[in-house]
């Protein structure tokens, strides 16, 4: 019998065990799924004017979905004793990157501040500038790589202190998230949150739906919200999940 190998953490791990250990473990998540016809996304895609991609699509739609609903815009605070939510006017939403730091693969995020108030391809352009970005000291994940680089306690504490403060907690983590393993043929995604709301997208496919009696083939994919049950409850989330699934099947029209 051979001799496991012990190593240390490592450092590009840190910002996803702080974010476990310093609140998503806490969260009470209920998760809920519906498919999604991706037709009139794609076709806006090929149109050629749109340069949004599907992601920023999602984080558009789903912004000016939240943006009506001041429960799903709430972020619970203080501790079992005393829970308070505090409300936000903004939408930003956090966006989880592929990333790899020293050689290790690793999940990266990313803020899209007021996304309600952006275009879709506004919002493609906040996105891009993380996606495109180098992990090093003067790009746009140089605050989570000083936290990956503090020992493992004082990354905790570091974490707790920016939620503490309701309008830093939502620059960190979003007033929602969105996650995607599109690029893999892998059908769903069911995101651990720290905030109220996660959703997650699937990779697109061909497959059957019926239409009017009939059987046609369309490209679907599979959404999923994560939601904080101590906020909101399984009927709000739903309609929430119901409304941007509609925006993203009616995607360009008024």
């Amino acid at each position: 019998m051979s001799t496991p190998v012990l190593r240390p953490l490592p450092a590009a791990r840190r910002g996803t065990w702080t974010f476990l250990h310093g609140g998503a473990r806490k969260t009470c998540h209920v998760y809920l799924m519906a498919d999604v016809d991706a037709t009139a996304m794609t076709r806006a895609r090929a149109a050629g004017g749109n340069r949004a991609g599907y992601v920023a699509m999602l984080v558009k739609a789903a912004s000016d979905v939240v943006a009506g609903y001041p429960e799903a815009r709430a972020l619970l605070q203080g501790g079992s004793l005393r829970p308070r939510l505090a409300v936000l006017d903004d939408v930003d939403v956090k966006v989880l990157f592929d990333k790899t730091v020293d050689g290790q693969r690793c999940v990266l995020a990313g803020t899209v501040r007021a996304a309600q108030d952006l275009t879709a391809e506004q919002v493609q352009e906040a996105v891009d500038t993380y996606k495109n970005a180098p992990v090093d000291d003067s790009g746009p994940f140089r605050q989570l790589l000083r936290v990956q680089r503090l020992p493992l306690p004082l990354a905790r504490l570091a974490y707790r202190a920016a939620l503490a403060d309701p309008v830093r907690r939502a620059a960190v983590q979003g007033t929602f998230s969105v996650t995607s393993v599109g690029h893999e043929p892998v059908r769903a995604i069911f995101p651990m949150i720290s905030g109220t709301l996660g959703f997650g997208i699937g990779r697109i496919a061909e497959s059957p739906v019926v239409r009017d009696g009939r059987v046609d083939i369309a490209p679907l994919f599979t959404l999923s919200l994560a939601f904080d049950h101590r906020v909101i409850d399984g009927a709000l989330a739903s309609e929430v999940l119901a409304r941007v699934k509609d925006r993203l099947e009616n995607w360009g029209a008024p």
